[in-house]
């Protein structure tokens, strides 16, 4: 509710009786809530150590929380932390307009004893082409396990919805957010994944998994070829159609839009929504994010925002 819309409407029927005094009294009231909302928000800083590495995540608290909010949990690209992940996306913002907790883990450099640099970029493991150069003597970056426990501080400290705990990522982060949901179908109960397929699908899962997976047509990184071809269903493992088949799904559909081609499963396990977007003349790149190219070309792209997408794909999950 709006505030400021209420105060008006109050003015507005009691015109005759409210003196000017006490028009500005319930003026100052009304800024008054309205600074003690925006203040109510918290970023927090959290330090985190697993298998011998710091790792801190930030957590952000909307004003308004439930009692038992939602989770989404954000993972960056290469080069990211969790301090450029929380302000490159807007999910702070996302966070605030809709009331649900947002988690910024924090990605480990190549080489772990020194610190990100030219020759030492963060990422996430995914099973793909990079892996972390250990100091001698050093336990291996274990991400999974990283995760999971950073997870289950989050639920421990705030209580959160068990049922709505959501993981979004970015390129190697969206590699690590699908193979993490796959390992761990019983706590993650939705994935949206960004410009990365997922590279070492298992052969089932032990719950059905929401995802909504997009892509660019134009992605240097993983071609969109479902888009053109129009024998999609026989498109390699680790893509939409591989999660199709790991939630027991039974029909592909697909729709053009004015932005690209949504590419869908119907007859899902558990009724679970398993969404392909691919996005046409887009790259490897993460629509509404300070550093998409998006924001600076007249296209039906640039009016797509990934996190709001993101967010109301999760809003839309039923809890079971």
């Amino acid at each position: 509710m709006n505030p400021f819309k209420f105060a008006s409407k109050f003015v507005r029927l009691g015109t005759e009786s409210m003196t000017p005094r006490n028009s500005f009294l319930l003026f100052i009231a009304t800024l008054v809530m309205v600074v003690a909302q925006t203040l109510g928000a918290q970023t927090e800083t959290r330090p985190f150590v697993h298998n011998g590495y710091s790792r801190p995540y930030i957590i952000h608290r909307p004003a308004h929380l439930a009692a038992r909010p939602a989770v989404v949990f954000m993972l960056g690209g290469i080069r990211s932390t969790a301090k450029s992940a929380s302000e490159d996306f807007n999910w702070i913002s996302e966070s605030d307009r809709n009331g649900f907790l947002v988690v910024f883990p924090e990605p480990v450099p190549t080489q772990t004893d020194q610190p990100m640099g030219h020759n030492s970029i963060t990422f996430w493991e995914m099973k793909g082409s990079r892996t972390h150069l250990l100091a001698p003597g050093a336990l291996p970056v274990d991400d999974e396990g990283y995760l999971t426990a950073v997870l289950h501080d989050v639920l421990q400290r705030e209580h959160a919805d068990r049922k709505r705990v959501f993981f979004a990522g970015f390129s190697s982060g969206s590699g690590a957010v699908q193979l993490l949901a796959s390992c761990h179908s019983q706590e993650i109960r939705g994935v949206v994944a960004v410009a990365t397929p997922l590279m070492d699908p298992p052969p089932k899962l032990a719950r059905p998994v929401p995802i909504l997976y997009i892509h660019g047509d134009n992605d240097e990184q993983f071609s969109g070829f479902e888009v053109n071809s129009p024998h999609f269903a026989t498109t390699p493992h680790g893509n939409w159609v591989t999660w199709g088949y790991l939630n027991g799904c039974r029909i592909q559909t697909a729709e053009k839009m004015n932005w690209g081609v949504q590419l869908s499963w119907q007859g899902c396990k558990d009724g679970v929504p398993v969404v392909a977007d691919f996005i046409a003349n887009f790259g490897h790149e993460w629509a509404g994010s300070l550093d998409s190219s998006g924001n600076k070309q007249q296209s039906q792209a640039a009016a797509l925002d990934f996190t709001d997408m993101a967010w109301q794909f999760f809003a839309g999950i039923q809890s079971k």
